[in-house]
């Protein structure tokens, strides 16, 4: 401006002053004009950033609100194929013997759950719950106070057994009187001499002389199972095996049998859930 000013005005004499008093306006408004232009581009690329995140984060929870509506769908289709789809011959019969080993050398501890649709015995009965009655059969080690140099000439496998119970039982064993009720947790030893703790222990359980389960649901005051029960006989198997220092040793295997169901299945009368209740005990003329 000051160039073109001077073309126009060859003969015009100004003031240095003046003249320099006129670059600085110049130059002033050239750096508001570009400070101008400057802010209206960060403007624009802020605008633009903000609306790339909103289109951003529009989609993403448009997914999600997708990805959520299955998973709730998926927990109702589950919820509804819950109802146990159990048969007539899915049903355990009086009679049969469930064997358990712990004959394997990896092998120290054995668990049993007796059940209604889950455990490793299955009822599907509305007399019982899931693990109504669970065994833990543990391996005692027996051998941390032998001398190495004092082998026995026979080792006689010692064991541990922890009873648990969820529903209700009654329980019978050799040197009770009668059926009591089971507490919540009780524990026997197999060994041959008794255990210190006081405990019951038995050397071995025969057969003819099982601990006898009887499990249900509601007891009434004579201690006895007002709908019907299951009668489980747990008792004992002795075997011989050589141990790799040639010493025989005497090992167990447990057997339950399902000896009773009292008064029996009424498989006629499958409920919604798929499980079959008692007959009434009234109707059996027992």
């Amino acid at each position: 401006m000051i160039n073109l000013f001077r073309i126009l005005n060859p003969f015009l004499h100004m003031d240095p002053q003046v003249l320099k008093l006129q670059e600085d306006l110049d130059f002033y408004q050239m750096l508001l004009v570009a400070t101008i232009i400057v802010s209206v581009i960060l403007m624009l690329a802020i605008l633009i950033m903000l609306t790339k995140i909103k289109a951003t984060k529009t989609p993403s929870s448009k997914k999600k609100k997708k990805i959520q509506m299955p998973s709730i769908k998926k927990k109702s289709s589950v919820s509804q194929d819950d109802p146990i789809k159990a048969s007539q011959k899915d049903l355990p019969d009086p009679g049969v013997i469930f064997k358990y080993s712990l004959a394997k050398e990896n092998v120290l501890d054995k668990e049993i759950i007796i059940g209604q649709s889950q455990g490793n015995i299955k009822t599907y009965s509305t007399e019982v719950i899931d693990d109504h009655l669970t065994f833990f059969i543990r391996i005692l080690d027996n051998s941390r106070d032998r001398d190495i140099y004092d082998l026995p000439d026979k080792i006689i496998e010692e064991y541990q057994l922890d009873f648990r119970r969820d529903g209700k039982v009654m329980i019978f064993y050799e040197g009770l009187d009668k059926y009591r009720e089971m507490g919540s947790r009780e524990r026997i030893y197999i060994k041959e001499t008794p255990d210190e703790t006081g405990e019951p222990t038995f050397s071995e359980i025969q057969a003819k002389q099982p601990i006898r389960f009887r499990v249900g649901d509601r007891l009434n005051q004579d201690g006895k199972f007002v709908n019907g029960y299951f009668e489980f006989h747990l008792f004992t198997q002795s075997y011989t095996v050589q141990t790799k220092s040639g010493i025989p040793k005497i090992e167990k295997n447990f057997m339950l049998r399902l000896y009773k169901i009292f008064p029996g299945y009424d498989t006629g009368s499958q409920n919604e859930d798929g499980l079959y209740p008692m007959v009434d005990p009234f109707t059996t003329g027992k």
